[in-house]
Protein backbone atom coordinates (compact mmCIF):
# COMPACT_ATOMS: atom_id res chain seq x y z
CA UNK A 1 0.00 0.00 0.00
CA UNK A 2 2.91 2.19 0.75
CA UNK A 3 3.85 1.58 -2.47
CA UNK A 4 0.97 2.68 -4.09
CA UNK A 5 -1.12 -0.29 -4.27
CA UNK A 6 -4.91 -0.49 -3.64
CA UNK A 7 -5.96 -2.74 -0.74
CA UNK A 8 -7.06 -5.31 -3.22
CA UNK A 9 -3.69 -5.10 -5.66
CA UNK A 10 -2.11 -5.71 -2.30
CA UNK A 11 -3.79 -8.54 -1.28
CA UNK A 12 -3.87 -9.86 -4.81
CA UNK A 13 -0.14 -9.73 -4.73
CA UNK A 14 -0.12 -11.81 -1.00
CA UNK A 15 -2.19 -14.30 -2.54
CA UNK A 16 -0.01 -14.90 -5.47
CA UNK A 17 2.87 -15.25 -3.46
CA UNK A 18 0.79 -17.89 -1.43
CA UNK A 19 -0.10 -19.84 -5.18
CA UNK A 20 3.47 -20.02 -6.03
CA UNK A 21 4.75 -21.22 -2.72
CA UNK A 22 1.75 -24.14 -2.51
CA UNK A 23 -0.76 -22.47 -0.10
CA UNK A 24 -3.44 -22.15 -2.57
CA UNK A 25 -6.49 -22.00 0.68
CA UNK A 26 -4.09 -19.20 2.53
CA UNK A 27 -5.76 -16.85 4.47
CA UNK A 28 -4.55 -14.01 1.74
CA UNK A 29 -6.93 -15.57 -0.59
CA UNK A 30 -9.61 -16.13 1.28
CA UNK A 31 -9.56 -12.04 2.08
CA UNK A 32 -9.30 -11.34 -1.47
CA UNK A 33 -12.18 -13.37 -2.19
CA UNK A 34 -14.23 -11.51 0.29
CA UNK A 35 -12.49 -8.18 -1.04
CA UNK A 36 -14.06 -9.32 -4.42
CA UNK A 37 -17.17 -9.67 -3.12
CA UNK A 38 -17.38 -5.36 -2.55
CA UNK A 39 -16.63 -6.12 1.00
CA UNK A 40 -14.53 -3.30 2.73
CA UNK A 41 -10.81 -4.51 4.40
CA UNK A 42 -12.34 -4.66 7.70
CA UNK A 43 -15.08 -6.59 7.07
CA UNK A 44 -13.82 -9.42 5.42
CA UNK A 45 -10.95 -9.31 8.36
CA UNK A 46 -13.67 -9.74 10.75
CA UNK A 47 -14.74 -12.80 8.98
CA UNK A 48 -11.26 -14.52 8.94
CA UNK A 49 -10.90 -17.28 11.69
CA UNK A 50 -9.27 -16.16 14.66
CA UNK A 51 -8.49 -12.25 13.37
CA UNK A 52 -7.85 -10.35 16.52
CA UNK A 53 -10.37 -7.84 17.49
CA UNK A 54 -8.10 -5.07 18.07
CA UNK A 55 -6.81 -5.34 14.08
CA UNK A 56 -10.15 -5.20 12.84
CA UNK A 57 -10.68 -1.78 14.92
CA UNK A 58 -7.60 -0.73 14.09
CA UNK A 59 -8.48 -1.16 10.40
CA UNK A 60 -12.03 0.44 10.52
CA UNK A 61 -10.56 3.20 12.23
CA UNK A 62 -8.15 3.64 9.43
CA UNK A 63 -10.91 3.57 6.91
CA UNK A 64 -13.15 5.96 8.83
CA UNK A 65 -10.04 8.51 8.59
CA UNK A 66 -8.71 7.53 4.93
CA UNK A 67 -5.01 6.84 6.76
CA UNK A 68 -4.98 2.63 6.76
CA UNK A 69 -0.98 2.69 6.37
CA UNK A 70 -0.94 5.06 9.76
CA UNK A 71 -3.62 2.53 11.29
CA UNK A 72 -1.79 -0.61 10.17
CA UNK A 73 1.81 0.48 11.26
CA UNK A 74 -0.30 1.33 14.83
CA UNK A 75 -1.25 -2.15 14.74
CA UNK A 76 2.02 -3.75 13.58
CA UNK A 77 3.40 -1.48 16.16
CA UNK A 78 1.13 -3.09 19.32
CA UNK A 79 1.35 -6.67 17.97
CA UNK A 80 5.22 -5.61 18.54
CA UNK A 81 5.05 -4.83 22.50
CA UNK A 82 2.48 -8.00 22.42
CA UNK A 83 5.18 -10.31 21.09
CA UNK A 84 7.91 -8.54 23.17
CA UNK A 85 6.40 -9.43 26.01
CA UNK A 86 5.70 -12.65 25.54
CA UNK A 87 9.05 -13.52 24.09
CA UNK A 88 10.27 -12.87 27.51
CA UNK A 89 7.91 -15.43 29.04
CA UNK A 90 8.96 -17.86 26.73
CA UNK A 91 12.79 -17.31 26.96
CA UNK A 92 12.98 -17.13 31.00
CA UNK A 93 11.01 -20.46 30.99
CA UNK A 94 13.38 -22.21 27.95
CA UNK A 95 16.58 -22.78 30.47
CA UNK A 96 14.72 -24.22 33.35
CA UNK A 97 12.52 -26.14 31.19
CA UNK A 98 15.81 -27.69 29.74
CA UNK A 99 17.56 -27.99 32.64
CA UNK A 100 14.67 -30.28 33.96
CA UNK A 101 14.51 -32.41 31.21
CA UNK A 102 18.01 -33.33 31.00
CA UNK A 103 17.80 -33.72 35.03
CA UNK A 104 14.91 -36.25 34.51
CA UNK A 105 16.72 -37.87 32.10
CA UNK A 106 19.73 -38.39 33.66
CA UNK A 107 17.79 -39.82 36.86
CA UNK A 108 15.68 -41.84 34.78
CA UNK A 109 19.13 -43.57 33.12
CA UNK A 110 20.07 -44.37 36.25
CA UNK A 111 17.34 -45.77 37.91
CA UNK A 112 16.54 -47.79 34.92
CA UNK A 113 19.84 -49.05 33.65
CA UNK A 114 22.56 -48.30 36.37
CA UNK A 115 20.73 -49.44 39.60
CA UNK A 116 19.57 -52.27 38.74
CA UNK A 117 23.02 -53.32 37.24
CA UNK A 118 24.60 -52.35 40.60
CA UNK A 119 21.89 -54.36 42.77
CA UNK A 120 22.97 -57.57 41.05
CA UNK A 121 26.46 -56.85 41.33
CA UNK A 122 26.22 -56.05 45.08
CA UNK A 123 24.10 -59.06 45.74
CA UNK A 124 26.93 -61.29 44.01
CA UNK A 125 29.72 -59.60 46.13
CA UNK A 126 28.18 -58.75 49.39
CA UNK A 127 25.25 -60.84 49.66
CA UNK A 128 22.09 -59.54 51.73
CA UNK A 129 22.28 -55.67 52.62
CA UNK A 130 20.29 -54.02 55.05
CA UNK A 131 19.20 -50.61 55.97
CA UNK A 132 18.85 -48.32 52.72
CA UNK A 133 20.95 -50.24 50.77
CA UNK A 134 18.31 -52.94 51.26
CA UNK A 135 16.20 -50.53 50.07
CA UNK A 136 17.58 -49.10 47.59
CA UNK A 137 18.02 -52.92 45.85
CA UNK A 138 14.43 -53.88 46.54
CA UNK A 139 13.90 -50.38 44.43
CA UNK A 140 16.35 -51.52 41.83
CA UNK A 141 15.07 -54.86 41.30
CA UNK A 142 11.67 -53.89 40.88
CA UNK A 143 12.16 -51.61 38.33
CA UNK A 144 14.62 -53.80 36.51
CA UNK A 145 11.92 -56.63 36.68
CA UNK A 146 9.58 -54.72 35.28
CA UNK A 147 11.21 -52.26 33.02
CA UNK A 148 8.61 -52.43 30.23
CA UNK A 149 5.47 -51.56 32.49
CA UNK A 150 7.79 -48.88 34.66
CA UNK A 151 8.82 -47.16 30.29
CA UNK A 152 5.22 -47.49 29.54
CA UNK A 153 3.92 -45.49 32.63
CA UNK A 154 6.62 -43.17 32.06
CA UNK A 155 5.40 -42.49 28.40
CA UNK A 156 1.86 -42.33 29.60
CA UNK A 157 2.54 -39.65 31.85
CA UNK A 158 4.12 -38.18 28.96
CA UNK A 159 1.64 -38.22 27.07
CA UNK A 160 -0.80 -36.63 29.27
CA UNK A 161 2.05 -34.12 30.16
CA UNK A 162 1.30 -33.31 26.62
CA UNK A 163 -1.93 -32.73 25.81
CA UNK A 164 -2.40 -30.99 29.59
CA UNK A 165 -0.08 -28.22 27.97
CA UNK A 166 -1.26 -28.74 24.37
CA UNK A 167 -4.71 -28.36 25.35
CA UNK A 168 -4.37 -25.04 27.24
CA UNK A 169 -5.36 -26.24 30.40
CA UNK A 170 -1.80 -25.96 32.04
CA UNK A 171 -1.71 -22.28 31.24
CA UNK A 172 -5.09 -21.95 32.78
CA UNK A 173 -3.71 -23.81 35.70
CA UNK A 174 -0.85 -21.77 35.98
CA UNK A 175 -2.34 -18.26 36.04
CA UNK A 176 -4.93 -20.10 38.91
CA UNK A 177 -2.24 -21.44 41.29
CA UNK A 178 -0.63 -17.75 40.62
CA UNK A 179 -3.39 -15.82 41.28
CA UNK A 180 -3.28 -17.39 44.62
CA UNK A 181 -0.01 -15.51 45.35
CA UNK A 182 -0.69 -12.20 46.18
CA UNK A 183 3.03 -10.78 44.98
CA UNK A 184 2.40 -12.99 41.48
CA UNK A 185 -1.20 -12.14 41.08
CA UNK A 186 -0.20 -8.45 40.67
CA UNK A 187 2.34 -8.98 38.28
CA UNK A 188 0.12 -11.15 36.05
CA UNK A 189 -2.18 -8.41 36.22
CA UNK A 190 0.71 -6.02 35.38
CA UNK A 191 1.28 -8.08 32.10
CA UNK A 192 -2.77 -8.10 31.26
CA UNK A 193 -3.04 -4.25 32.30
CA UNK A 194 0.31 -3.66 29.47
CA UNK A 195 -2.14 -5.45 26.95
CA UNK A 196 -5.10 -3.88 27.73
CA UNK A 197 -3.39 -0.48 27.92
CA UNK A 198 -1.55 -0.62 24.41
CA UNK A 199 -4.76 -1.76 23.00
CA UNK A 200 -6.59 1.65 24.32
CA UNK A 201 -3.70 3.80 22.92
CA UNK A 202 -3.95 2.13 19.66
CA UNK A 203 -7.86 2.44 19.40
CA UNK A 204 -8.11 6.10 20.78
CA UNK A 205 -4.81 6.97 18.40
CA UNK A 206 -7.37 5.77 15.70
CA UNK A 207 -10.33 7.84 16.55
CA UNK A 208 -12.74 6.04 18.82
CA UNK A 209 -14.03 7.34 21.72
CA UNK A 210 -13.10 5.95 24.61
CA UNK A 211 -15.98 4.34 25.71
CA UNK A 212 -15.73 2.37 22.42
CA UNK A 213 -12.27 1.73 22.57
CA UNK A 214 -12.97 0.21 25.99
CA UNK A 215 -15.80 -1.66 25.05
CA UNK A 216 -13.37 -3.38 22.20
CA UNK A 217 -10.34 -3.48 24.77
CA UNK A 218 -12.99 -5.79 26.67
CA UNK A 219 -13.49 -8.17 23.91
CA UNK A 220 -10.24 -8.39 23.88
CA UNK A 221 -8.94 -8.50 27.37
CA UNK A 222 -6.78 -11.52 28.48
CA UNK A 223 -8.65 -12.70 31.98
CA UNK A 224 -12.76 -12.46 32.66
CA UNK A 225 -12.40 -10.40 35.80
CA UNK A 226 -10.54 -7.73 33.51
CA UNK A 227 -13.45 -7.76 31.08
CA UNK A 228 -15.39 -7.48 33.92
CA UNK A 229 -13.77 -4.36 35.33
CA UNK A 230 -13.82 -2.65 31.72
CA UNK A 231 -17.66 -3.20 31.80
CA UNK A 232 -17.41 -1.55 35.29
CA UNK A 233 -15.54 1.60 34.21
CA UNK A 234 -17.31 2.17 30.79
CA UNK A 235 -20.78 1.86 32.03
CA UNK A 236 -19.59 4.45 34.88
CA UNK A 237 -18.21 6.72 32.06
CA UNK A 238 -21.47 6.87 30.49
CA UNK A 239 -23.09 8.01 33.30
CA UNK A 240 -21.02 10.93 33.48
CA UNK A 241 -17.76 10.15 35.69
CA UNK A 242 -14.14 10.65 34.71
CA UNK A 243 -12.27 8.55 33.04
CA UNK A 244 -9.45 8.76 35.72
CA UNK A 245 -12.05 8.28 38.42
CA UNK A 246 -13.92 5.13 36.82
CA UNK A 247 -10.33 3.23 36.13
CA UNK A 248 -9.32 3.66 39.97
CA UNK A 249 -12.21 2.51 41.06
CA UNK A 250 -12.55 -0.74 38.87
CA UNK A 251 -8.96 -0.89 40.15
CA UNK A 252 -7.76 -1.33 36.31
CA UNK A 253 -4.77 1.65 37.40
CA UNK A 254 -2.67 2.58 40.10
CA UNK A 255 -2.10 6.01 41.92
CA UNK A 256 0.29 7.38 38.75
CA UNK A 257 -2.15 5.85 36.36
CA UNK A 258 -4.75 7.59 37.85
CA UNK A 259 -2.76 10.63 37.73
CA UNK A 260 -1.42 10.62 33.95
CA UNK A 261 -5.23 9.76 33.04
CA UNK A 262 -6.58 12.90 34.98
CA UNK A 263 -3.83 14.46 32.63
CA UNK A 264 -5.29 13.61 29.76
CA UNK A 265 -8.78 14.40 30.46
CA UNK A 266 -7.39 18.00 30.28
CA UNK A 267 -5.14 17.92 27.55
CA UNK A 268 -6.91 15.48 25.28
CA UNK A 269 -4.16 13.13 24.97
CA UNK A 270 -5.50 10.15 26.32
CA UNK A 271 -3.53 7.72 23.86
CA UNK A 272 -0.45 8.71 24.94
CA UNK A 273 -1.26 8.43 28.31
CA UNK A 274 -2.45 4.59 27.82
CA UNK A 275 0.66 4.73 25.82
CA UNK A 276 2.54 5.43 29.29
CA UNK A 277 0.93 3.89 31.53
CA UNK A 278 1.18 0.52 29.03
CA UNK A 279 4.85 0.84 29.48
CA UNK A 280 5.21 1.27 32.97
CA UNK A 281 2.87 -1.96 33.68
CA UNK A 282 4.98 -3.74 30.79
CA UNK A 283 8.40 -3.06 31.93
CA UNK A 284 7.09 -4.24 35.92
CA UNK A 285 6.17 -7.15 34.38
CA UNK A 286 9.65 -7.40 32.88
CA UNK A 287 11.66 -6.89 36.12
CA UNK A 288 9.63 -9.19 37.38
CA UNK A 289 10.44 -12.04 34.61
CA UNK A 290 13.78 -11.05 34.97
CA UNK A 291 14.41 -11.73 39.03
CA UNK A 292 12.20 -14.78 39.15
CA UNK A 293 14.45 -16.23 36.63
CA UNK A 294 17.51 -15.52 38.50
CA UNK A 295 15.72 -17.16 41.46
CA UNK A 296 14.50 -20.36 39.74
CA UNK A 297 17.68 -21.15 38.07
CA UNK A 298 19.96 -21.81 40.66
CA UNK A 299 16.59 -23.54 42.73
CA UNK A 300 16.18 -26.14 39.84
CA UNK A 301 20.24 -26.94 38.98
CA UNK A 302 20.03 -27.35 42.85
CA UNK A 303 17.39 -30.03 43.16
CA UNK A 304 18.21 -31.30 39.90
CA UNK A 305 21.75 -32.30 41.84
CA UNK A 306 20.48 -33.22 44.60
CA UNK A 307 18.72 -35.70 42.71
CA UNK A 308 21.00 -37.23 40.44
CA UNK A 309 23.22 -36.99 43.37
CA UNK A 310 21.05 -38.66 46.01
CA UNK A 311 21.26 -41.65 43.01
CA UNK A 312 24.33 -42.12 42.80
CA UNK A 313 25.18 -42.13 46.80
CA UNK A 314 22.39 -44.51 47.12
CA UNK A 315 24.06 -46.88 44.47
CA UNK A 316 27.14 -46.32 46.32
CA UNK A 317 26.33 -46.58 50.01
Amino acid sequence: IQAGMTVVEAVETLSARGRLEGRGDSLSAILLARLQQGMALSAALEQLPQTPTVLVAAVRAGERTSNLIEALDDYLRFDGVVAQLRKKIISAAIYPALVTVVGLAISLFLLLVVMPNFASMYENLRGAAVGSAALTIQISQFIGGNRAAVVAGLLLVVAMLGIWIAGGKAKTHAIVIGRSVPWIRRRIEDFQLAMMYQALALLLKGGYPMTEAMAVAGQSALSEQLAAALLSARQQIERGGSVSQSLDQAHLCDEVGRRLMAAAERNGEFHRAADVVSRLHGERFELFVERVTRIVEPILLLLVALGVGGIVILMYM
